[in-house]
């Protein structure tokens, strides 16, 4: 049996907007909101939570921001200052010093190292700037991104705006030892994104990705330039109106998984793709890689964001990713989050994306709230393995609701298949980890109910036609179509070829009281198949009752009109009378009818 997913719950005192975990201690979580500057009488607010019981949250710290300014909208976790979690947070000014031109919404917290050991913990301001440009009231820095954080290298961050004229992207370097952020440039654009990522691709080099509803572009970031935004994705115009782009995050340099809404509130799809090269040109396009639909519930229309997270995390910029697998959670307008596995899978230089397949729909995490955010926690797997069950847990936050609700994923430890032999003659192996809960592959239920109807209906087809024909009734064909039809194929049954059986049989069983003879026109050199009439026909006798050489001399007529076959065997003649060949009827023992 797969483990059990453990559930944490705790309600705060106001609307709840962002979330982010600190990446040195998946114990620690951090959420932000508020009532914003409407003199509502709700809190603006930043708290932080212990998330180390698999069935409780306690808020540890909290910090009541400014009523007169908005609540928080974006939240990061950055590094470390003197053992401090730095927080990033996107904060507009109040509506006075907006429609002055004055928005320092980019805000930097501090909060103290012993935070959990202490019942009101500080946490402290350490900065304020603007990053972007907008000025209207209704604007704010709807997205927050940094650059995932290696050893001694330096860290990059995003931040993008909702509903500003003009839409802007700003990058900026993250500061270390409490410093203001330094700017690395501004993109203006056509559209404001609905998400983007960030990853370092090398000492000093980054790329970053965003989206519009329709288009990815991806920005190529060096030590002192940033390229222009360059459209590596454009969705196609196969329906009208088309599907939309939600949610995209960065799996590997070569790999991005988007979330997209289909038209009309049909779903929700997820799409992988590979990222043309760097050196491809500004015509390149990205490919598709892999896709799933997310099975759909009740009420799930549409996604309100993913997260994503590598369980085998690289150590540096530029090592390879090798085998590892993704975590995806997605969040659904109903408040569900649907959980997913991904693999990426390594052969030399060959890079492969596969098994994307879904774990388990959680409904109504949120009851009767929309998720506003929704994060994983940072995974490093240990250099040694453990017997203890180690967990990834998934944060979420109810706007509405003022909830934050923390799932606790298992994950186990994959066996090393490597030779005990070449185990000892290389360095040790890192421990490789993927989550414990059993996906659900595609399934091949449907495809085998439908050929299996189709082979029934085929063989109840097969069967009528051969009812209709004469053989005996299992369905009882013969009793639903037209007598004519009976009628209509014993007369076409004599005047085209059939193998003698099918004919006899169909012929006995319309005619219960004639008995069927054969005889032979010499002239024609063809066989004749009648009911017998003494008469007219003159005597005849049965299959064993014929001469040998009459046996051999039928044979030879009946396999030469292509009725008989010797695979057949004699038994089909049993029954039917033969005309002697050749005119030697005289000489034939008549039957007694």
């Amino acid at each position: 049996m797969a483990p059990a997913i453990q559930t944490a719950t705790q309600n705060l005192t106001y609307p709840l907007y962002a979330c982010d975990f600190d990446p040195q201690d998946a114990n620690r979580l951090v959420v932000g909101g508020g009532g914003g500057a409407n003199r509502s009488g709700v809190a603006n607010k930043i708290s932080v939570l212990d998330a180390s019981h698999l069935d409780s949250l306690q808020v540890v710290s909290e910090l009541d921001l400014s009523r007169e300014e908005d609540n928080v909208a974006s939240l990061a976790v950055g590094p470390r200052r003197r053992n401090s979690i730095v927080l990033f947070t996107g904060i507009n000014s109040s509506p006075t010093d907006v429609k002055k031109g004055k928005n320092e919404h980019f805000r930097v917290f501090a909060v103290d190292p012993s935070s959990r050991a202490k019942p009101n913990p500080k946490i402290t301001e350490l900065s304020r700037t603007a990053m972007l440009s907008y000025t209207e009231t209704d604007a704010y820095q709807r997205v927050l991104r940094i650059s995932p954080a290696f050893p001694d290298k330096p860290q990059i961050g995003a931040v993008a705006t909702g509903l500003a004229t003009p839409p802007q992207i700003a990058i900026f370097d993250v500061p270390t030892g409490g410093a203001a952020p330094k700017a690395r440039g501004r993109l203006e654009l056509a559209k404001d994104p609905e998400d983007l990522d960030i990853i370092q691709t090398g000492e000093d080099e980054y790329q970053l990705v965003y989206c519009d509803n329709y288009e990815i572009f991806r920005v190529t970031i060096g030590k002192k330039s940033v390229s222009d935004p360059h459209c590596v994705f454009t969705m196609p115009h196969d329906e009208d109106p088309r599907p939309s782009f939600r949610s995209l995050r960065y799996l590997t340099p070569t790999f991005v998984l988007a979330a997209a809404n289909l038209p009309n509130g049909r779903g929700i799809v997820l799409h992988g793709f590979r990222l043309p090269t760097a050196d491809a040109g500004s015509e390149a396009k990205a490919r598709l890689a892999i896709s799933a639909k997310l099975p759909k519930t009740k009420n799930t229309k549409k996604a309100t964001g993913m997260a994503v997270r590598n369980l085998s995390p690289p150590s540096s910029p530029t090592a390879k990713y090798g085998d590892t697998q993704f975590a995806i959670a997605v969040s659904g307008s109903d408040s569900s989050i649907t959980l997913y596995k991904l693999d990426h899978q390594a052969v030399g230089d060959v890079e492969l994306l596969a098994n994307l397949h879904p774990v388990t729909t959680i409904e109504s995490v949120h009851p009767g709230a929309p998720i506003s955010g929704l994060v994983f926690s940072h995974f490093i797997p240990p250099k040694t393995p453990t017997m203890r069950v180690l967990q990834l847990k998934l944060a979420s936050v109810g706007s509405i609701a003022n909830s934050c609700v923390v799932h606790s994923l298992p994950l186990q430890r994959l066996p090393d298949k490597t030779s005990a032999a070449a185990r000892r003659a290389g360095p040790p192996r890192q421990p490789r980890y993927v989550l414990a809960l059993k996906s659900q592959g595609p399934s091949s239920r449907g495809l085998i109910i439908t050929l299996g109807l189709i082979a029934l209906l085929l063989a109840i087809l097969g069967q009528s036609l051969l009812e209709v024909r004469g053989a005996p009734s299992i369905i009882g064909a013969r009793r639903v179509v037209p007598t004519s039809w009976h009628a209509d194929y014993a007369a076409n049954a004599v005047n085209t070829k059939h193998f003698l059986s099918d004919y006899l049989v169909g012929t006995k069983l319309a005619h219960h009281d004639k008995v069927v003879v054969l005889d032979v026109d010499d002239d024609a050199e063809e066989i004749r198949f009648d009911t017998h009439d003494e008469k007219l026909h003159g005597p005849a006798v049965e299959w064993h009752e014929l001469p040998a050489e009459q046996k051999d001399a039928w044979k030879e007529k009946l396999q030469r009109a292509g009725h008989w076959g010797e695979q057949m065997g004699e038994a089909v003649f049993k029954g039917v009378l033969f005309g002697e060949i050749a005119g030697a009827v005289g000489n034939a023992v008549r039957q007694g009818l």
